[in-house]
């Protein structure tokens, strides 16, 4: 358009955008963006964020018509934002194309009493900005729109062998709602050397996953042995046509075997052909970036910022 200045524009948005603190946020409005929103995620709706990030505050452009979650926490006499346990991204999310170049009036907005910023944007999102570190993220998608015998051909030689492997192991796959004995694995095995993850992340975890399965988005899936014993297990979120690989669980004798290549491979067997997108979450991880291209998974870009406003005498401990 003749004569347009989108620095003018977007100086003017800026202006549109207010803090909204938690108990004041329109729960009916925020989640009809989310709805419509062209980067629309399962993280970004309210219920998500009341389970991961209790009395999360909110940026909002004009009637709602962006938005951005701020997921707060106090440490000390210091409020901070960070990326909540099992939302892999949040950000801004709009539902017009006008709107793909504000991230930098939101990350403006951010009120000053957040001394310390450290979140993840969505995919959808390119960041800049100069007060900002930026970081670039891998995330691994694979769409299963094609017949499972061409996925199948995109496995690598390692992923066909684990697959083989649990085969001749015996091992079979159960569908089922057994949250606990997966989380169990996990805590049981590489929990122990997760020092972040404690009481508290896991049993938010099995609260998320008692609101998803009441909203029917849950699903998951156990590997069991030739004993009936469960040796690993994944679970998912089925949300619109995306399958978010949320949590995983194993021991030492599914590693042997190859349980979770065969997990995945039933998954992308059950969802081959339908127009779903699998999102395996990661990773930044160097084997598990091997693990889920294994399965033929693009490496998809998305970035974290981050800003240190910390007193100088404790800056450093965040640094």
């Amino acid at each position: 358009m003749k004569g347009f200045n989108i620095k003018c524009y977007l100086n003017t948005l800026k202006k549109e955008i207010k803090y909204i603190q938690h108990s004041e946020i329109n729960r009916q409005s925020w989640d009809y963006c989310i709805d419509q929103a062209i980067n629309s995620i399962v993280y970004a709706y309210s219920w998500y964020l009341d389970v991961v990030s209790p009395n999360w505050d909110a940026l909002v452009l004009g009637n709602y018509e962006a938005v951005m979650p701020l997921t707060q926490k106090k440490k000390i006499t210091f409020q901070y934002l960070c990326q909540p346990f099992f939302t892999q991204q949040l950000g801004v999310f709009y539902s017009n194309l006008e709107f793909m170049n504000i991230t930098n009036s939101f990350l403006e907005a951010i009120p000053e009493k957040y001394k310390l910023v450290e979140i993840n944007l969505n995919t959808f999102i390119i960041a800049s900005h100069p007060d900002y570190t930026i970081t670039s993220n891998i995330t691994c998608h694979l769409n299963l729109n094609k017949p499972y015998q061409e996925l199948r051909n995109n496995f690598s030689t390692q992923i066909l062998r684990n697959i083989k492997n649990a085969q001749r192991s015996n091992l079979t796959i159960e569908y089922t709602n057994d949250v606990e004995t997966i989380i169990t694995l996990f805590r049981d095995n590489k929990g122990k050397t997760i020092r972040s993850m404690n009481a508290s992340s896991y049993q938010t975890l099995l609260k998320l996953t008692q609101v998803l399965k009441q909203k029917s988005l849950l699903k998951c899936i156990s590997v069991k042995n030739i004993k009936a014993k469960t040796i690993a297990g994944g679970i998912f979120i089925v949300f619109n046509n995306i399958i978010i690989f949320l949590f995983s669980g194993s021991n030492d004798e599914a590693k042997k075997c190859g349980a979770m290549s065969f997990l995945f491979d039933s998954l992308i067997k059950d969802y081959a052909e339908k127009n779903m997108l699998l999102d395996f979450e990661g990773s930044n991880d160097t084997n598990l970036l091997r693990f889920y291209k294994g399965f033929g998974a693009e490496e998809i870009n998305y970035s974290s910022v981050r800003k240190n406003t910390l007193p100088k005498l404790i800056r450093w401990m965040k640094d």
